[in-house]
């Protein structure tokens, strides 16, 4: 029998193991990947217009070592360039350039890949949306809020980033409720903190999603470089402004009004390429819009799944950016 003094000096050893693991690493990797088991399996997506069009959606089982562009073809009929690497046409729908330039882009776990489809190789459970649409306007869409509880789940290319929802002060029970969410969804590392407690290792390392109005600091700064980072939004002092995929003004909204993007985190040193984490916006124009944002992925997460973004009202959940 295990003495109560041994007992304590093991739940001791095991709560040091768990906070040493907890703040010293910036990412956990998949060690014991289980090809023979339920996760080894992917699922493929192709959409159009910014997912306003689903073609297919199917979970096929995943063999070791397979691409996207593989997984792609035992479902689609696929075309390809480049010598193979890039995608063309999937069943028909074919890259155009000239008058309306529209291509095929692919994101993993919501993230838009930094290679062809060829050249990334899926890990089991790992979710790709082939999505055809034009990139007159923004060339790189980083990432997208479709997939969720992904990429805080999976990842990209194995590797998890853990996950620090960042709030303004009157939002706390939003941002822990949306914790609870992820962790009720599996993702392991989730904490809450306020923006006063960020420190800038966390900011550029960690997986963020701010939950605050369009005044958060964090809000604020990507919103003034909003272009860059493929959105296809616009707070200004009246609202929020929605941009069609041409980059022209849509609709704009006023009060009452939440907003759900994504984009990969720009506070990292590597860039919004690095594929390593992601930022998600959980705003609106004030503290109504937020808590309508923040109720849609804690009680309706399934009218985001496909979507690059979403504005939501009390009337409606709107794609972003609309293709008119």
């Amino acid at each position: 029998m295990v003495s109560a003094k041994m007992a304590a000096l093991f739940a001791a050893l095991l709560l040091l193991l768990v906070s040493c693991t907890s703040t010293t690493s910036e990412y956990a990797v998949s060690s014991a990947i289980d090809f023979d088991g339920e996760a080894a399996r992917t699922r493929v997506i192709v959409s159009s217009r910014f997912a306003q069009k689903v073609f297919l959606d199917k979970t096929i089982s995943l063999e070791p070592n397979t691409s996207a562009l593989e997984a792609l073809k035992s479902v689609a009929n696929v075309d390809t360039r480049h010598g193979g690497g890039f995608v063309q046409d999937i069943n028909g729908l074919r890259s155009q350039y000239g008058g309306g330039n529209s291509d095929w882009f692919l994101y993993v776990n919501g993230i838009q890949t930094k290679t062809g489809g060829a050249g990334y190789i899926l890990a089991p459970a790992d979710i790709q949306q082939w999505d055809f649409h034009n990139w007159g306007f923004h060339t790189f869409t980083p990432a997208i809020i479709g997939s969720f509880p992904e990429p805080f789940l999976h990842g990209y290319e194995g590797k998890v980033r853990r996950t620090l929802v960042v709030y303004e002060k009157e939002f706390v029970r939003e941002a822990e409720s949306v914790a609870a969410k992820l962790i009720e969804a599996g993702v392991g590392t989730v904490s809450t903190m306020e923006i006063d407690q960020l420190a800038s290792n966390e900011k550029s390392s960690a997986n963020l999603i701010l939950v605050g109005t369009m005044n958060l600091e964090l809000i604020s700064e990507l919103n003034k470089i909003g272009k860059r980072m493929g959105f296809f939004t616009r707070f200004d002092e009246d609202g929020l402004v929605i941009l069609n995929d041409e980059g022209e003004t849509s609709r704009r909204f006023f009060t009452g009004t939440g907003l759900i993007q994504a984009t990969q985190n720009p506070w990292n040193p590597k860039g919004i390429g690095a594929c390593e984490n992601v930022v998600w916006m959980v705003s609106g124009t004030d503290e109504s819009g937020v808590k309508l944002a923040a109720d849609t992925i804690l009680n309706q997460p399934e009218e985001l799944e496909y979507l690059f973004a979403a504005v939501v009202t009390q009337e409606e959940i709107m794609p972003v950016p609309p293709v008119e």
